[in-house]
């Protein structure tokens, strides 16, 4: 009876490590993917940073139109390179704000893909260990050591002993 307990705990065991190995295997690439993780991709990164540019810098664009025609339309010269001054010193400052969001949140994105991949990593362990110990413990009760062995052998002795 014991033998048969041991060779399905060591069965149970077996396909335990199959199973976890072939998840590990799958999922181990792209955790470490996930880690190792720069944000987003430069080709993205750069389409972000574009449109987020362009965005804060069409308003400027268009002051510094109008405030062109306004010194076309009035003759009025000797405003104009002062708002023009203005303009492009508040132009930027939000350029190097958005710029900054940017960055920003590109870091928060890589951020969240390494705590996704080390969740992962974690999980797999997780997984894995408690597939595994739960198989080794079944093998162990169900096939003891050699001193469990041992003691129930002497226990067997000394039940055949004659008491006096």
């Amino acid at each position: 009876m014991p033998r048969a307990a041991a060779k399905t705990a060591s069965n149970i065991g077996a396909q335990a490590t199959a199973n976890a190995n072939s998840m590990y295997n799958t999922l181990e690439p792209e955790a470490n993917s996930l880690i190792n993780s720069q944000g987003y991709d430069p080709a993205t990164l750069a389409a972000i940073t574009n449109s987020t540019m362009g965005a804060t810098n069409a308003p400027y664009t268009n002051a510094k139109s109008q405030l062109a025609r306004n010194t076309a339309r009035t003759k009025n010269q000797a405003s104009d390179a002062s708002q023009q001054d203005v303009l492009a010193q508040q132009q930027g400052i939000a350029g190097g704000n958005a710029a900054n969001q940017v960055q920003m949140e590109n870091q928060q994105y890589k951020t969240q893909q390494q705590q996704m991949g080390l969740n992962l990593m974690s999980g797999m362990y997780g997984a894995n260990l408690g597939t595994e110990v739960p198989a080794v413990s079944a093998q162990t009760t169900a096939s003891p050591g050699w001193a469990q062995t041992l003691s129930g052998i002497m226990q067997g002795i000394g039940s055949m002993v004659p008491k006096g």
